[in-house]
């Protein structure tokens, strides 16, 4: 319990400390796209398509590697964790209709199973829209708290497996969870040996100084109003 202490408010404090930061765009972070649940990590239909044309008529939604080159706060990142049955159930001919790009981080072990995306669904998000395909670990667990041997296996046979289901290189990964508590230094050191670009769960805008640990703001139903202006 004071471990956990100490690491919530270390994360507390970095996100104090960068938050002076020059805001060089934003990357958001979605789970369920639902009207059933009104959780944390839930944002209703309605709700998600509102923000989605607000985005739209206001900034502009780029992929990773253009927020990293321009540097500019209009440019907005979509990323979709876990990923939910409800994201290609509400939120995809959204997106498609849209055009716009956007990242489904996979944890291996959630893939066809219920209330998760199926191979079908994921294969057709990647045939028909601008989706871009990441890894989320094999397992959703705490990154921390594996063996280190164990999350470098895991995190190499969850970029294999998908590569080879889906016939694409996978170089963007989320970690499950995402904060100071949940990944460590070595975890981090060791994705990067594996991945480009590594999404964390601070919640800031984007900065160049991050050296490719990308912070994330999640959006659900209680917050998606305070990044409207």
């Amino acid at each position: 319990m004071i471990r956990r202490l100490f690491y919530i408010l270390s994360q507390r404090l970095y996100v104090a400390m960068k938050r002076k930061h020059i805001n060089q765009g934003k990357v958001y972070m979605f789970h369920n796209v639902s009207d059933d649940i009104d959780d944390t990590y839930t944002i209703s239909k309605d709700n998600f398509k509102k923000f989605l044309s607000y985005l739209i008529d206001n900034y502009k939604i780029v992929d990773v590697e253009t927020l990293m080159k321009e540097k500019d706060e209009k440019n907005i990142v979509l990323t979709f964790d876990d990923v939910y049955a409800s994201v290609y159930e509400n939120a995809y001919e959204l997106l498609k209709q849209y055009d716009v790009p956007y990242y489904v981080f996979i944890c291996n072990e959630y893939l066809n199973k219920d209330n998760y995306l199926n191979e079908k669904q994921l294969n057709e998000m990647l045939q028909n829209s601008r989706c871009i395909l990441g890894s989320h670990n094999y397992f959703h667990e705490l990154s921390r708290f594996m063996k280190l041997d164990d999350f470098i296996k895991y995190i190499n046979n969850s970029k294999q497996e998908l590569e080879e289901r889906f016939n694409r290189g996978i170089d963007d990964f989320a970690f499950p969870y995402g904060s100071k508590y949940a990944v460590s230094n070595d975890n981090i050191y060791e994705a990067k040996k594996l991945f480009k670009n590594i999404f964390m769960t601070y919640a800031l805008p984007y900065n160049e100084e991050y050296n490719n640990e990308i912070p994330r703001i999640n959006i659900n139903n209680d917050n998606f109003q305070k990044e409207i202006r």
